[in-house]
């Protein structure tokens, strides 16, 4: 077995199993009917969408756009979505695990703007005692008042859009600051910021060497931080950065050698002292510390209830996009559906437990996927034990490819 594409997000699974279902639409009056019921005992997030930014990066092209009047209307909205929402028994009758603001950037909106919504939030939602409140933000839209505001209302988890840490390559991405300042901003940051602080890393952008991942690892355990995602650059149409291509202003390097160098020695170097380990495909965490609940809740089968124009989640059975103020489709999942994806998502991690694959899948199923895994531990990218499967750092590197991989053949051969 050998893969010639490397797949750079879990996204590129996403629609498998839909192909061999119609989607059954439902109407927003039987989504609003789910939440009179008595919730279930799952886990349970909500996603808020913020789709603004004030400064673009070179390869984003997120459902946002750039800001270019005041966020109140939409910040009016979000209020309101939390008011209406909050009178179902779905949140009056049990507490949320997570909460993830996500964009876009969501400490974009001014102090008053973003208060309103925290309170907002505080009104309407329950936590559990071990709850996790992210928002996304970029190191140029805080200010002290605003950590203070996130203090005083329960957010403890920040996920900063770094990128890089050197100043070619936040050139690149079009980053604020420099490698120097923004090192500055983030040891304020963790001083003034009561809760978890973590950053993205984006690798292997044109000129990138090596080196450079090391750096990037290197201060990251510096600045003891709670966790960093690593993303290889992916190019997305309609992105400043595809136009750039085009007009043969940046010429990207379709080198798979290249990018294993630098993934690999951005891995070696964070996790070389064992204080920081693989938490799932794309994100290395200090031991002890960040829990990122927020993408176990999505994967191991919990509700993310979505909020915001461009918002995606589900209910139950019931998946839910917002596609603006007033318009949102609403879907209804199959078993069969549910079940897979809870699957897929078992593959995000560097290992899966074996009871959870035998829980989720059929008779049928498992000789399928036995197969699978019998080709890919002959090929290095499998390890397996008593109790779990294993990812080899080639099954870390091809981990998108690998799910993708067993979630098509078990869906092709049991159902094509």
């Amino acid at each position: 077995m050998r893969f010639e594409t490397r797949y750079k997000s879990h996204h590129n699974s996403s629609g498998l199993i839909g192909k061999y279902y119609p989607q059954k639409r439902l109407t927003e009056q039987e989504f609003l009917n789910k939440l009179k019921e008595e919730p279930k005992d799952v886990p349970r997030a909500i996603y808020v969408h913020t789709p603004y930014c004030d400064k673009i990066c070179s390869f984003c092209n997120l459902n946002r756009e750039q800001l270019s009047g005041s966020l109140d209307s939409y910040a009016d909205y979000i209020v309101s979505e939390f008011d209406k929402y909050g009178e179902y028994r779905y949140f009056k009758e049990k507490s949320v695990d997570v909460i993830y603001f996500g964009g876009g950037t969501p400490t974009v909106y001014k102090n008053d703007q973003l208060e309103r919504i925290l309170q907002s939030v505080e009104k309407n939602i329950k936590f559990s005692s071990e709850y996790e409140f992210t928002l996304e933000t970029t190191l140029h839209n805080l200010n002290d008042q605003k950590i203070d505001m996130m203090n005083k209302y329960g957010v403890n988890r920040l996920s900063v859009g770094i990128q890089s840490f050197s100043d070619e390559g936040r050139k690149f991405y079009n980053r604020t600051y420099s490698k120097t300042e923004t090192i500055e901003k983030l040891i304020q940051l963790k001083e003034k910021f009561n809760g978890e602080v973590c950053i993205d890393i984006i690798y292997n952008y044109p000129t990138q060497r090596v080196e450079d991942a090391i750096e990037d690892a290197k201060i990251i355990k510096g600045l003891d931080l709670g966790s960093s995602s690593f993303y290889s650059l992916m190019v997305h149409e309609g992105s400043t950065l595809s136009h750039d291509i085009k007009d043969s202003k940046v010429k990207i390097q379709d080198d798979l050698k290249r990018e294993r160098e630098i993934h690999d020695a951005f891995v070696k170097e964070l996790t070389s002292d064992d204080n920081y380990y693989i938490l799932e495909l794309t994100k290395i965490a200090k031991k002890g510390r960040d829990k990122y609940k927020y993408i176990k809740t999505r994967n191991f089968g919990g509700d993310t209830f979505p909020i915001g124009v461009g918002a995606g989640g589900n209910v139950d059975n019931i998946s839910v996009f917002r596609m603006k103020k007033e318009m949102a489709m609403f879907v209804e999942k199959s078993e069969y559906q549910q079940r897979l994806d809870k699957f897929s998502g078992l593959f995000q991690f560097p290992q899966i437990e074996k009871n959870l694959v035998n829980e989720i899948l059929n008779s049928d199923e498992k000789i399928v996927f036995n197969n699978v895994i019998s080709e890919l531990k002959d090929n290095n990218f499998i390890l397996e034990d008593e109790t779990h499967y294993r990812l080899t750092e080639d099954g870390l590197f091809w981990g998108n490819n690998i799910s993708r991989e067993i979630l098509t053949t078990i869906v092709e051969k049991t159902l094509g």
